[in-house]
């Protein structure tokens, strides 16, 4: 009951949690990135490559019985497909055909006892990549494949701007944008690959990068 009212109070803008730990192995412009889910517990991770196929129900395929993910829609609320080992399969239909891409993200609820280990398999997005954000609650990630805060990964902020980071102790670190001092306060942390957070937004706007893998 505790984590799930935490995703609910993040839907409303409360407060912080940990990154899942993820790595990244890149040959030419296909890899793969594992992210892990903690025990037990929630994480707020990204699909950072473009898969074959980008649904819930193929990125997440085979993960444990009664895994819940759950992807955000600014204004509407939470879908939330669940996993049956029995059946091999996500329900409902419409939750397991919606789409994660790279610049979006979900939170994932473990159900085991032991960490869960999801693995991503695609391309590498490069060119311009852009993501469109709405004023208000999302939840956002970098395109590209790299550690680093959000700063780093091209991201430029509005006065006013919020970042909801999810942590490993299950709680919400929240950074503000000053533009008067030109910082955020408290400091961004950064965010491991595979790894997204909630950007509540003062007005619309994009997260612009221009990335290529020989860069």
């Amino acid at each position: 009951m505790r984590t799930k009212t935490l995703l609910l109070i993040a839907a409303v803008g409360a407060a912080g949690v940990g990154s899942s730990m993820a790595q990244v192995y890149s040959v030419n412009a296909v890899g793969y990135v594992n992210t892990t889910v903690p025990a037990s517990g929630y994480a707020l991770i990204s699909n950072p490559l473009k898969a074959a196929t980008n649904t819930i129900a193929a990125l997440f395929a085979g993960v444990p019985d009664g895994t819940k993910v759950f992807k955000y829609s600014p204004g509407t609320g939470y879908t939330i497909a669940q996993y049956d080992s029995l059946g091999g399969s996500f329900s409902p239909d419409a939750a397991a055909a919606l789409t994660v891409v790279p610049g979006e993200g979900v939170f994932v609820q473990n159900p085991t006892t032991s960490p869960l280990t999801i693995t991503f398999v695609g391309e590498v997005p490069q060119g311009t990549l852009t993501t469109h954000l709405v004023a208000g609650l999302q939840i956002v990630s970098s395109q590209v494949p790299q550690a680093g805060d959000m700063t780093a990964l091209g991201y430029v902020p509005d006065d006013g701007d919020k970042v909801y980071q999810f942590t490993a102790a299950q709680s919400y670190y929240i950074s503000q944008y000053d533009a008067l001092g030109g910082s955020w306060a408290p400091a961004l942390k950064p965010l491991a690959v595979g790894e997204a957070v909630f950007l509540q937004k003062v007005g619309a706007g994009t997260w612009t990068r221009t990335f290529n893998v020989n860069q």
